[in-house]
């Protein structure tokens, strides 16, 4: 599966700063809208990063960019590299000074829109960390950054994967396309608390791994051995969608030898950690031999607003949208984020 450009933008600038308006301002502030870090003088250890791309509807907003610019000691990063801030760094300014440590160097050949969510399939990398050809994998959520990931990088290792997709609108079309991404079983969440399900695992060997996507609005899932009543309570207090999502985690781990855990934070790499990009070499080869790619659609700053309203349509977990700056994007061209 390529890289699906669907939509380029088209907005003219003209209309920018009507946009601009409706840019909520807690959105702005953990963003880190700016008219740019001074680069002018670096310290030792700092790098200068022309910003080229952020991720849209996440909290951190990592963006990533071309090196400008390189401290007396610094080691790894060299001037028109293309460079992911592992840790927070406010993508929407046209430069930014940060330490060095906090950048990972994506390697040639990587798509800028890639680079800037490669966050996510690091993360997958992590948690597939130490199975092997024949073993197989259980998850839940899997239609989100990390949960397509895991599904193709396990299908380059020769991993079975189980994949159970939550309900949503356009259920049916976001199995279809984990399938085509090399999906092995795909069921959606009512199925997985089947029979028929049951019966279908009989046919595989028991998962060695069972990764769940736990959003921050679900419940705490129940440990094995949970007393009866704080089951019941738990019954009580939770909507019909909770308790579905609650009952599929233990469903997982019950069958699965391990269970690891990841959240909102994680599903879209926006606060994947640090260490988890020790991997990028790994994942940027999946990418450019094509058996990893993102659903990713661009677009240009003016078109900020339709971006994040887009974001709740259909597709909402499969997809991810990316504002992409231009090459000769500049601190006058990106002033109404600032003004806003």
């Amino acid at each position: 599966v390529k890289m699906r450009r669907p939509y380029s933008g088209g907005v003219a600038m003209m209309l920018s700063r009507l946009h601009a308006r409706a840019l909520p301002s807690a959105v702005r502030a953990m963003s880190g809208v700016a008219a740019g870090d001074n680069v002018g003088s670096l310290g030792a250890s700092e790098v200068a990063v022309k910003m080229m791309a952020a991720p849209l509807g996440t909290k951190s907003m990592r963006g990533c960019g071309v090196v400008t610019g390189v401290g007396s000691g610094v080691s790894g990063i060299a001037v028109d590299d293309l460079v992911v801030a592992k840790s927070g760094l406010g993508a929407f300014r046209p430069v930014a000074k940060a330490s060095a440590s906090a950048l990972a160097k994506v390697p040639a050949g990587i798509p800028v829109e890639y680079a800037g969510l490669i966050g996510a399939p690091c993360k997958a990398a992590g948690l597939l960390k130490g199975l092997k050809a024949g073993d197989v994998v259980v998850q839940s959520g899997a239609d989100t950054l990390v949960g397509q990931s895991v599904v193709q990088m396990a299908k380059a290792a020769g991993i079975t994967t189980i994949s159970i997709v939550p309900s949503c609108p356009d259920q049916e079309s976001v199995i279809n396309i984990l399938q085509t991404l090399g999906g092995d079983i795909v069921v959606p969440e009512q199925y997985a608390l089947t029979w028929r399900f049951t019966r279908l695992l009989s046919d595989v060997p028991a998962p060695a791994l069972a990764i769940n996507y736990i959003a921050s609005s679900t419940p705490e899932v129940p440990a094995a051995g949970t007393k009866p009543s704080k089951l019941r309570a738990l019954v009580e207090s939770a909507s019909p969608d909770e308790l579905t999502k609650i009952k599929v985690a233990m469903l997982t781990a019950k069958i699965a030898s391990t269970t690891v855990t990841y959240g909102e934070a994680d599903a879209y790499g926006d606060e994947t950690a640090a260490e988890a990009y020790d991997s990028i070499g790994d994942v940027a080869e999946l990418m450019k031999s094509n058996k990893l790619s993102l659903w990713v659609e661009n677009y240009p700053p003016e078109d900020y607003e339709y971006a994040t309203k887009k974001i709740a349509g259909p597709f909402c977990g499969m997809r991810a949208m990316v504002l992409k700056f231009s090459s000769e994007c500049d601190i006058e061209e990106l002033n109404w984020l600032n003004e806003a």
